[in-house]
């Protein structure tokens, strides 16, 4: 029988993408999932679409938040009505190539890992424009200037991921950075983690987003990186790297940019 896989996804002012990234759910060549949606107190027209869609397939239950509670909360809640033996996330403004689910379920039914990631294209309103791979075995020295995972291509033990009490929800997570917590649990957990070497997401990533982190952001990436280090038991000559965010702080944006996308571009050739 095959195993049922519970996707969670936070939605939030997303009336423009959320259709596109639904379709993309609905089409996959594997079909036991379920889809929870959580409603973090949308302002436009997120609850009705989704509402539409929930009510053409039983596979997608809908709920919502009194009001905006963060990504992290909103994740929780649909973790806590899941029924599924994994658990993947996706997000409202992303798109999974057809066969995602079928090849993360196959990988995870196959070896003993407890979580998987893969990559993903980055692709704005011009379209493709850049590819990025995590290592296949990431381990926790990854912390120091990034992380194991994209957070929308994962998929989770949905035991595991409770053993560790779902996503943490406080200050530092509500600023955007609940993902990252969470990986610093899997390492201190000693969970298994790997990534599968290709794109199975269209990640949807401006050009220019990397240039809108704000100095608050990068101080609070810095914080939870020193607490990576300290947490995780990171040699001490490593952790002057967790630095970054803050030196970038004094770097143009122009100079940004041209790294940002050097670094992720794509030939025509791996589309």
């Amino acid at each position: 029988m095959k195993k049922k896989v519970s996707i969670i996804m936070g939605i939030y002012n997303c009336e423009n993408t959320l259709s596109e990234a639904l379709d993309s759910i609905i089409s996959q060549t594997y079909d036991n999932w379920e889809l929870i949606m959580c409603d973090d107190g949308s302002t436009d027209e997120t609850y009705e679409i989704a509402n539409k869609y929930a009510k053409k397939d039983r596979r997608i239950k809908l709920i919502k938040n009194k009001k905006n509670m963060g990504l992290a909360k909103t994740l929780n809640n649909c973790l806590e009505i899941s029924i599924g033996d994994y658990i993947m996330r996706h997000d409202g403004d992303d798109i999974m190539v057809k066969d995602r689910i079928e090849k993360q379920v196959s990988f995870m039914n196959t070896y003993d890992y407890d979580a998987c990631g893969s990559g993903a294209y980055l692709f704005d309103e011009t379209g493709i424009w850049g590819l990025l791979q995590p290592d296949e075995m990431p381990n926790k020295t990854c912390m120091v200037t990034g992380g194991p995972f994209i957070h929308p291509t994962v998929i989770m033990k949905k035991d595991k991921l409770k053993q560790v009490g779902g996503y943490s929800v406080n200050k530092l997570t509500k600023k955007r950075s609940q993902d990252y917590d969470l990986w610093i649990k899997f390492f201190e957990n000693n969970f298994i983690l790997y990534n599968i070497q290709e794109p199975l997401i269209y990640y949807r990533e401006d050009k220019n987003a990397y240039n809108r982190k704000k100095k608050k952001f990068r101080i609070t990436e810095t914080l939870l990186r020193l607490k990576a280090c300290k947490s995780l038991k990171i040699p001490y000559y490593q952790r002057i790297f967790a630095l970054k965010p803050l030196i970038l702080i004094m770097v143009p944006n122009k100079i940004i940019r041209y790294y940002h996308i050097k670094k992720f571009k794509i030939k025509s050739e791996q589309i």
